[in-house]
């Protein structure tokens, strides 16, 4: 059974940081959250067409997990706020 990525809408001045990418996944989000910034790191894979269920698809910034268990059609948008 594949796993649901969560992901989190970047704000403008964040998407800079990000090498172009509109969202981050959840474990990306925890750590920004905690450093208040976004770092490269061993962990960082741009994906530029992550796809939802109902074929939408997002520019997205995965973690190694989450990029190693990636399968399209298993990401899905948080219910946070955006991230400023």
């Amino acid at each position: 059974m594949a796993q649901t990525i969560w992901i989190h809408k970047l704000a403008g001045t964040q998407k800079a940081q990000s090498d172009g990418m509109e969202y981050i996944c959840e474990h990306m989000f925890q750590a920004f959250e905690q450093s208040g910034k976004l770092t490269k790191s061993k962990g960082w894979n741009p994906v530029a067409n992550a796809s939802a269920k109902d074929g939408t698809t997002y520019r997205a910034l995965f973690c190694d997990s989450c990029a190693k268990n990636y399968t399209a059609g298993h990401v899905r948008m948080a219910k946070e706020p955006v991230l400023v």
